[in-house]
């Protein structure tokens, strides 16, 4: 049976972003083997579009904190770091932010 993608609530620091009207993640990649422990400096990314500004900052570029998602089967909790911000107006229209997130492997 489909999810529905309905309900979902994305926040980083704790903070929500307001009207998410696109959101994609992805999970995983090459990992390395050194000094016994698995890593990799590619944990995943996760890309938000909304049509409100909280979240959406310049000052936030490199900033690391919780990024949590919530509902519609996305649910995804991790420490992310703010990688990059866009903002896309459309005349006599409404103004779209993305914003983008490197997700940190933390084990």
């Amino acid at each position: 049976m489909a999810t529905h993608s309905s309900g979902i609530a994305v926040t980083w620091g704790g903070v929500p972003f307001a009207e998410v009207t696109d959101l994609q993640w992805s999970y995983g990649g090459g990992s390395s083997k050194g000094r016994s422990v698995a890593w990799t400096d590619d944990a995943g990314s996760v890309s938000i579009s909304c049509l409100g500004s909280a979240n959406i900052s310049t000052a936030n570029w490199g900033d690391r904190d919780t990024l949590t998602i919530t509902g519609g089967g996305m649910d995804l909790t991790y420490v992310a770091v703010f990688e990059q911000v866009a903002a896309s107006a459309e005349l006599n229209g409404v103004t779209r932010y993305t914003a983008t997130f490197k997700i940190l492997d933390d084990g």
